[in-house]
């Protein structure tokens, strides 16, 4: 037996986030839902990762998501081809995603609250820009490549037993697309 599937259409992309959305017991203005059903247009996992991302930067934030929001977060998400993306822009995407000053993930230091981000940007440098340990030191303040190495082992491990960091990294790529 032979079964075509086919994508949903706009109506039933919508009805599904409205449902996945009370699922979670999420307020998603109306334009925001509705944007995210008119962008995302494949199948329903891609809506529901699309979705997803709303829902965890809503919990980040705390508050309502505008449209503006929406769009800059599912910046990317449709089934538009990944394009080419620089070292800055990793970084600078990144660095406010975090709440951190894009200057400070350059410098030495050890704070706790650049460290994580600067881990972060070497893990996806590595893993998805297959960018050489070396050159991701040299790029983001003139690090050693075993402190490089070392900072992709960490994010590695750490995404083994930490969702919100599976999470997290899901939202980034998905505003790196």
């Amino acid at each position: 037996m032979v079964v075509s599937v086919t994508p949903p259409d706009h109506q039933s992309r919508l009805a599904i986030v409205r449902t996945k959305a009370a699922q979670h017991n999420v307020i998603i203005p109306d334009e925001v839902l509705d944007y995210l059903a008119t962008t995302i247009e494949g199948n329903v996992r891609e809506l529901e990762g699309a979705l997803n991302t709303l829902l965890i930067q809503l919990e980040m934030r705390g508050q309502t998501l505008s449209i503006n929001d929406a769009k800059m977060l599912l910046r990317g998400a449709s089934t538009v081809a990944k394009k080419a993306v620089s070292v800055q822009e990793v970084v600078k995407t990144i660095a406010n995603f975090y709440g951190v000053e894009e200057g400070s993930i350059y410098e030495k230091t050890r704070r706790k609250e650049v460290v994580r981000p600067r881990q972060v940007i070497m893990f996806l440098l590595r893993e998805d820009f297959h960018i050489s340990f070396p050159t991701i030191g040299e790029k983001l303040g003139g690090r050693d490549h075993t402190t490089v190495i070392h900072s992709c082992d960490k994010i590695k491990n750490d995404l083994r037993s930490d969702s919100i960091l599976s999470n997290e990294l899901h939202q980034i790529r998905m505003m790196l697309k």
